[in-house]
């Protein structure tokens, strides 16, 4: 029970699951961190310890950020015949869920699950009476853009210098 509502995420795919995340999970969310982020600066040119280092320090950042920016934040992992693939962190509202964070890791990228994660939440939201699921992304970030417009997404506007802010309505 997050704010008086009842999380209720079940994907459409029985090999498809999310649930809670707990202590045990802390070295697969570093894991996925640095898979996805590692991925990132290898198409820069850069390597080796200087990546691992600046990786390593943007992940305490981003940890610390969001548990100031969403204290009330859900982690959530994302499991595939009961194997971790990935994570969500929900920050759940009346109003809104907002997803501030879903990452998957890249062997399992465009293999559908994004797209079921996204329709769970849609639903979930909609059970619940939800009007709305929201995120934000990087403005350069063209691939994850897309794929939010593919799944009911509009452009709400810019949010600081280097992200959009996005939201889908749920009509009941």
């Amino acid at each position: 029970m997050i704010d008086g509502i009842s999380l209720d995420i079940a994907p459409d795919d029985p090999a498809l699951r999310i649930r809670s995340d707990s202590p045990i999970d802390a070295p697969f969310i570093r894991h996925l961190f640095e898979e996805v982020r590692t991925a990132q600066f290898t198409a820069t040119g850069l390597s080796g310890p200087i990546v691992r280092q600046i990786i390593a320090q943007q992940f305490r950042s981003q940890m610390a950020g969001y548990a100031a920016q969403f204290p009330g934040a859900i982690s959530l992992i994302v499991t595939r015949d009961r194997a971790a693939i990935g994570r969500l962190l929900l920050h759940c509202a009346r109003e809104r869920w907002h997803i501030i964070d879903i990452a998957l890791l890249p062997a399992d990228c465009g293999r559908g699950a994004g797209t079921k994660i996204v329709e769970a939440l849609g639903t979930g939201a909609r059970r619940q009476g939800v009007p709305a699921l929201t995120l934000t992304v990087l403005a350069g970030n063209q691939a994850a853009r897309r794929f939010y417009q593919r799944q009911g997404f509009a452009d709400t506007g810019p949010v600081g210098a280097a992200h959009v802010a996005m939201r889908k309505d749920l009509a009941a």
